[in-house]
């Protein structure tokens, strides 16, 4: 006969994020929580103390997307829960798995307005893949286990667990080697491509003259980058990312042809209006790559790759749709040269290596000390592993413009919510799921002041991240919207700001600011030199402006460029 064991609820919850595989907790306490805190201090958790649920959230998003597996984040209720909905719902833009958990007030209670009730399942629902409210403590494991299965299974996204504190409270009865009969989801991989989507598929890359890959987020959540580089090597099919694709492709490779869209390259922005055949692996056609869906990619026949088969169609026609994991249909793609397209995609090559040579990136002016400047400054001198996260606006842009030799799921930033004060907890995530790298958190001195209070979860944590805050004393983009479309009416963008070296100390981190090139070099060289925190203000130029830009409402063909052209104007270096 078996020993039978009685856990407090409280426990057996800790135990069974435990057993899913959580390291670390990003969490908050507070009333309706508090039994699972009690749980929490004799458990292997690491439980960051953040100092913002919101930090909680954004960090579970960051240690998920470098780790490969979900971020688990915890909050009380009522404000608690409310304030871990925008990393939510920024996970749930990203597709990055994460698992929400929230305590609420006792089962006896709900529905009454109690203190710090709300209805945070229902709040949820929109921006998660599933929500989940334990009334029973006898369903926790089973509600844990589809929770995880979840999240991570098709298209990743966040679920959210609810737990009242009573019960958190109650007592189960379990067999005593309960634990080594549970067992963590692990979905097979999806494959529901037929052999007429292939047959589709394949005619139409053979009989395409001026073929494009579009690889997005979708192929580093797949893990398929190695089974991209196969694809589009054999077949010498040239690429461009999506933003959140960055790293699916190697920087240097001849076939790479960096990303495209609202601030993306002019060349690549050409080449799929040029292009015959987009094949799309792992996107979602949103607005800012294609611009007026009227013109997006006018030549092009269009295959579309993805685990998510509600994105078939939905914002771009599709003329054959692979659905499936990434990694299991590239392989299926058989090989389709003959000479006649091997001659046809040699010249599509040729016509755009041409056509990044007339259209460049603006070079770094280093006699003059702006965002570009400094973004390439830190670029020159980051480790060859380093990730960097960004929060979001002008620096966003061009740090996924310069920072370009990075790994697959080293480049972190807010793409489908464009979330303000994603950085810095992104960064804390990152850092915890991989303590052994450099992380680099490249923020504006808007998006920094959103979240600034987890400088001192870093100090606490003793994460050796490293800030470069880019102040130039202005919200940039909606400041560069207003500038060009808004007659330079610049309301409510300008910034008073605190001295933030002075701030960073108080908090317990050295820092230093900076005016030049020079003063970036010594203090990026004293970062590295240091294994702690360290933040670097740079004052930078006030009024500059992201280019190459495909203004709202227009084509990529309109992508507006630099208003001097980079190759006729002699750059100081």
């Amino acid at each position: 006969m078996k020993t039978r064991i009685k856990l407090r609820g409280a426990e057996y919850i800790v135990k069974l994020i435990e057993l899913l595989g959580a390291e670390d907790l990003f969490a908050y306490p507070g009333g309706a929580i508090l039994p699972i805190y009690d749980a929490l201090a004799f458990s292997r958790l690491n439980s960051v103390l953040v100092r913002h649920e919101q930090g909680a959230s954004f960090a579970a998003n960051g240690y998920a997307r470098v780790a490969g597996k979900p971020g688990f984040c915890l909050a009380t209720s009522g404000p608690g829960a409310t304030n871990l909905v925008t990393g939510i719902a920024d996970a749930y833009a990203d597709s990055v798995p994460m698992i929400a958990i929230t305590g609420q007030v006792a089962l006896h209670l709900v529905g009454t307005d109690a203190f710090q009730e709300t209805d945070i399942t229902g709040i949820c629902i929109p921006i998660t893949k599933k929500t989940y409210l334990i009334t029973k403590l006898e369903d926790a494991a089973s509600i844990f286990q589809e929770a995880y299965r979840v999240s991570i299974e098709g298209r990743p996204g966040p679920v959210l667990i609810d737990i009242p504190r009573s019960v958190q409270g109650n007592y189960i009865d379990l067999d005593e080697d309960w634990e080594q009969h549970f067992e963590k989801p692990q979905p097979p991989k999806k494959c529901l491509v037929t052999n007429e989507d292939i047959h589709k598929a394949t005619t139409l890359i053979k009989n395409a003259k001026k073929p494009l890959v579009i690889a997005g987020h979708g192929v580093l959540l797949a893990k398929s980058w190695n089974e991209l580089r196969e694809f589009v090597h054999r077949e010498n099919i040239p690429v461009i990312s999506t933003i959140l694709g960055t790293g699916a492709m190697e920087y240097n490779d001849p076939l790479f042809f960096q990303w495209l869209g609202m601030h993306g390259m002019k060349y690549a922005n050409l080449a799929v209006q040029e292009s015959d055949l987009i094949i799309a692996l792992g996107i979602r056609f949103d607005d800012r790559i294609t611009g007026t869906l009227a013109t997006f990619a006018p030549k092009a026949k269009i295959i579309h790759c993805d685990i998510d088969k509600s994105e078939h169609g939905k914002n771009v026609k599709t003329d054959v749709f692979l659905h499936g994991d990434l990694k299991l249909v590239l392989p299926q793609l058989p090989d389709t040269r003959d000479s006649e397209n091997c001659k046809a995609r040699a010249e599509w090559l040729m016509n755009l290596n041409e056509s990044r040579e007339e259209f460049p990136i603006l070079l770094p002016d280093y006699t003059d000390f702006n965002e570009v400047t400094a973004i390439k400054v830190l670029e020159d001198m980051l480790a060859p592993d380093a990730i960097v996260t960004t929060d979001v606006g002008q620096h966003q842009m061009w740090a996924a413009q310069y920072i370009v030799r990075m790994q697959p799921n080293h480049f972190l930033t807010s793409g489908g919510l464009g979330s303000m004060g994603f950085g810095l907890p992104a960064a804390m995530g990152a850092q915890a799921a991989a303590p052994d790298k450099d992380v680099w958190c490249i923020t504006g001195d808007g998006s920094f002041q959103m979240n600034i209070q987890e400088l001192m979860t870093c100090v606490q944590e003793k994460w050796p991240i490293k800030i470069l805050l880019l102040d130039n004393s202005y919200l940039g983009m909606v400041r560069q919207w207003q500038e060009q479309f808004y007659a330079k009416n610049y309301s409510g963008v300008e910034l008073q700001n605190p001295d933030f070296v002075l701030l960073a100390k108080a908090f317990g981190m050295d820092a230093v600011s900076v005016e030049s090139v020079d003063q970036l070099k010594a203090a990026v060289n004293k970062a590295h030199n240091q294994d702690k925190p360290f933040l670097i203000h740079a004052k930078v130029k006030k009024e500059e402006n992201v280019l190459p830009m495909v203004a709202p409402g227009t084509s990529l063909s309109d992508t507006i460029y630099y208003p001097v052209h980079p190759v006729k104007e002699k750059i100081t270096k």
